[in-house]
């Protein structure tokens, strides 16, 4: 069998300079509060994640390789959008969901943020997060930038990839060749309203719009013409979208179409999403990748894959079995056995859940409660189990809103952004101070967000 690759990652903060690090925490500390994108939480991190550039090269090619490994897993299953929603038994009703879609689209890959655990150097993969509803672009790009010019001098440390420009580049694929009216490239950036995401966090409309800034400037920059309105203004149907007098050929649709409260809009753009008038960044079927169900039919394939690909899911997609309705007897007996017998080293969550909802590790329940927890949930939704990662850790300096300092040797979550499967820039999460072992190291539960640096050479 082919080995799995030879990809590590490792914090080489600890092997720079005693000075240079020092010199870095003390302009961090002294340098105004960063918020990211919406509300920041009461910790920030001092400095960032330090990785080898070569290393951060070969991570993102290797998340691009699992993702590309799960959209085959889809395809064994489903030919359509429509066909996959009726296997992962997702019985809701996306608005701007095209059910024809083929999954062989390229454009379901075309934005991703994965995310690793990364235990012993080793990436280990436990979401993929593949969709529209990816955030946190332009404040991490004002952290990593902020990091670099304050950064030492005499230790030599770049910003990851822009992550604005390769998605605008992205973006700019995106819009059909040739445009309708015979050359030009519209974009609508949108504004909405929602119950839920960074609309609800940012609170108005003028807030989203300043947030939105920096992806219209950077389509811009690729030569695309930019609309920024609010999706209320949106007119026309199956025969296209306006703005105005502007048609519009792309939209970038940084929302779920579930979430948002315009929905008469929502229908508008529905009806021109199914006739193929318009052109979504990013189509609403890539959120069916970034169910947790994918990493579960990952391992049943095992024996389908090339021996390349197969080591690369055992070798970086942790262990991964699905409960649910739909499922035979048989195999429910079969994975509820192996749960039993493994429940020390296992944890469950949700297929479609997000925001830590419903984690719970096997380790922190008695063994009847487990067993009952896993038999009952999994009656009304499809519950993942996983083999349990035990996360790396690394010494990080925090300061609070309030002023405190704490330094903490903490887990961390390194996410990825790959468009078009090339990789720039990243998501860092660190479980904050005080949190407690083997807690889910997410937002929601109090992380604190970050990004990287990376140093040239071998």
């Amino acid at each position: 069998m082919a080995s799995a690759p030879d990809v590590t990652l490792c914090d080489l903060w600890s092997r720079l300079p005693g000075g240079a690090r020092s010199e870095s925490l003390r302009r961090a500390a002294e340098a105004d509060w960063w918020v990211l994108d919406a509300l920041p939480g009461r910790w920030e991190a001092l400095r960032p994640l330090v990785f080898a550039a070569v290393d951060y090269q070969r991570f993102g090619e290797l998340a691009a390789g699992v993702l590309r490994c799960a959209l085959l897993a889809c395809r064994r299953r489903a030919g359509t959008a429509g066909e996959l929603c009726r296997a992962l038994d997702d019985h809701r009703e996306p608005r701007l969901l095209d059910p024809a879609q083929r999954l062989s689209d390229p454009a379901l890959l075309r934005m991703a943020r994965p995310d690793a655990l990364v235990a012993g150097g080793r990436p280990w993969f436990v979401e993929l997060n593949a969709g529209p509803n990816i955030y946190g672009v332009p404040g991490l790009e004002r952290r990593s930038a902020a990091f670099a010019r304050d950064w030492p001098d005499g230790t030599p440390a770049e910003e990851p990839p822009s992550t604005l420009r390769a998605r605008a580049l992205a973006l700019a694929g995106a819009v059909p060749a040739p445009v309708p009216d015979g050359g030009r490239r519209r974009v609508l950036v949108p504004t909405w309203r929602a119950t839920s995401g960074i609309a609800a966090k940012l609170g108005d409309a003028g807030a989203l719009r300043r947030y939105l800034r920096p992806a219209a400037q950077a389509a811009e920059a690729v030569g695309l013409e930019v609309t920024v309105a609010d999706l209320s203004e949106v007119r026309g149907g199956a025969d296209g979208l306006w703005v105005g007098g502007d048609r519009v050929d792309v939209l970038f649709n940084q929302f779920a179409g579930s979430v948002v409260a315009d929905t008469a809009a929502l229908g508008v753009l529905g009806e021109a999403v199914r006739a193929r008038s318009v052109r979504l960044f990013v189509p609403e079927a890539a959120c069916l990748l970034s169910a947790k169900q994918v990493l579960a039919w990952m391992h049943e394939d095992l024996d389908l894959y090339t021996p390349s690909d197969r080591a690369l899911v055992l070798g970086h997609v942790p262990w991964t079995a699905w409960l649910g309705p739909g499922q035979s007897a048989e195999r429910r007996r079969h994975v509820l056995a192996r749960a039993a017998r493994e429940r020390a080293g296992l944890v469950v969550k949700p297929s479609r859940g997000h925001g830590g909802t419903g984690f719970v590790a096997g380790a922190e329940v008695s063994a009847g409660d487990w067993v009952d927890l896993l038999a009952r949930r999994s009656l009304e939704e499809t519950l993942v189990l996983q083999r349990r990662i035990v996360p790396d850790t690394t010494w990080m300096r925090f300061r609070s809103v309030d002023g405190a300092r704490e330094t903490a040797r903490v887990p961390f979550v390194v996410s990825p952004f790959l468009l078009n499967g090339r990789t720039a820039g990243a998501y860092i999460r660190h479980a904050s101070p005080g949190t407690a072992p083997g807690a889910p190291v997410n937002t929601a539960a109090g992380a604190v967000s970050s990004t990287v640096l990376l140093l040239p050479g071998p």
